[in-house]
């Protein structure tokens, strides 16, 4: 029998502060307008939240 073939996707989402460097973490993800997702992080250093509107991911 024949493996299923595996679809990877592929975000671009900010993985450290802009303010101070450090670790974020995810709050919340939300779906937006065209696929795009509305993404919540927290810093873990400075307690910062960032909002990040992700596009729809690639196909690879």
């Amino acid at each position: 029998m024949a493996e299923p073939a595996l679809k990877h996707l592929t975000y671009s989402v900010r993985t450290r502060c802009p303010d101070c460097d450090a670790e974020l973490s995810i709050l919340s993800v939300i779906n937006g307008r065209g696929g795009s997702e509305y993404w919540a992080l927290q810093c873990i250093a400075c307690h910062g939240v960032h909002l990040d509107i992700v596009d729809p991911p690639t196909r690879h």
